[in-house]
């Protein structure tokens, strides 16, 4: 097993943990905020293919309401 990482972020993946990780790819279930962050983001993809730009509006802060 092996985990080796590079200066620009690269992470090289070996052994069981490459094997885990293959697997999880293929057969894992992506979380519900996962999903909703791919569904923002889609949105937003679609936005910026229309106008070659994204408009982004600031909301309050939420870790201070929990």
């Amino acid at each position: 097993m092996s985990v080796k990482s590079s200066t620009f972020g690269g992470v090289y993946l070996t052994g069981v943990e490459a094997a885990k990780f293959r697997r999880q790819v293929f057969y894992g279930r992506p979380k519900k905020a996962a999903s909703e962050s791919l569904k923002k983001g889609r949105i937003l993809l679609e936005e910026f293919n229309d106008k070659g730009y994204v408009t982004l509006y600031p909301i309050s802060n939420q870790l201070s309401k929990k």
